[in-house]
């Protein structure tokens, strides 16, 4: 007998697209859908789009503090049977997300006026024995909201830049080195201890290392005695990379804010939060100030997750 091997996902929309559906044009799937149950834990938000004569789909699923963003891909319109105009006739758009450790099948239909409607069908890939699982959501469109009268857009207010005095302590990069004093690994210049790693020995040298490679002759910061901000110099510039092996994030220093977010001020480039300082507005905006000042585009770490040594650079 010939076997005929059909795939769960298959299964899956075969079993969906034969119950009984209204039939919509296209354009009742277009557009922003927001979940109907805001304290769900699955998707939250779906985004349909008409890419010429084709379909995406873009997810967000529930995350903390934001939504996790699971990505745009192709989706696929089913319309009633072969001879149907697909556009016009659509009865479901279905899309798959693919993870490291599972893939989700999601099949969205119509369930009214600027109303959907969507199934999940997730299956884990990791071999960890979890049971696949099926989710249910019902979404609204979410409308933007347009003036009534065309208003010219206001151009944003600079954000406001102190007048900068900059605390820097400098030394010899030549003569600075790792001591153990008192059971404590840290980077010395003379009898100057500069910088304190606790146990951590290769962190410390690892930081020396940078040190030697940008030839930092200055460290400063903002907030003394409890600084807030530290950044190093070279000769009064932001050192310039690569540093081979070194761990960097990149950020673009003319798109950096300075926001109050859930009571803390913070300096953000879009959804990235960088530097955090609690309630210190005044030495957020300082910090900000050096940024823009010396055009660092990136935030190094040395032993993160938990770093014991920090450094900006172009």
């Amino acid at each position: 007998m010939k076997k005929i091997i059909v795939s769960a996902a298959s299964v899956l929309m075969l079993l969906l697209l034969h119950q009984s559906l209204g039939f919509a044009s296209i354009s009742q799937f277009t557009g922003t859908w927001t979940n109907t149950d805001p304290d769900t834990r699955g998707i939250t938000k779906l985004q349909i789009t008409k890419d010429g004569s084709g379909i995406r789909l873009h997810a967000w699923g529930k995350c903390h503090p934001e939504d996790c963003d699971w990505g745009e891909v192709v989706a696929h319109p089913y319309a009633p049977n072969v001879s149907s105009d697909m556009m016009q006739r659509t009865r479901a758009v279905t899309a798959v997300f693919t993870e490291g450790f599972k893939e989700t099948v999601i099949v969205v239909r119509s369930a009214g006026k600027n109303k959907l409607q969507a199934n999940a069908f997730t299956r884990f890939t990791d071999g960890s024995n979890r049971s696949n699982y099926t989710s249910f959501y019902r979404f609204n469109r979410q409308f933007q909201v347009l003036p009534v009268t065309p208003m010219p857009i206001p151009m944003p207010l600079p954000q406001p830049v102190p007048q900068l005095k900059e605390d820097c302590i400098s030394f010899n990069p030549a003569t600075t080195t790792v001591k153990n004093v008192n059971g404590s690994w840290k980077i010395v210049d003379g009898n100057h201890w500069m910088f304190d790693f606790g146990n951590k020995r290769s962190e410390a040298y690892k930081a020396l290392r940078v040190i030697k490679h940008y030839k930092l002759n200055q460290s400063c910061f903002v907030g003394r005695p409890d600084p807030s901000f530290q950044y190093m110099l070279t000769s009064g510039n932001a050192p310039k990379g690569p540093m081979p092996g070194e761990d960097c994030i990149s950020f673009n220093p003319s798109t950096i804010e300075v926001k109050e977010i859930n009571g803390r001020w913070k300096i953000v480039d879009g959804n990235h939060w960088m530097f955090d300082f609690g309630n210190k507005e005044d030495e957020a905006r300082t910090a900000y100030a050096v940024i823009k000042k010396y055009g660092f585009t990136r935030s190094c770490f040395v032993g993160r997750p938990d770093p014991s040594f920090q450094y900006l650079r172009k």
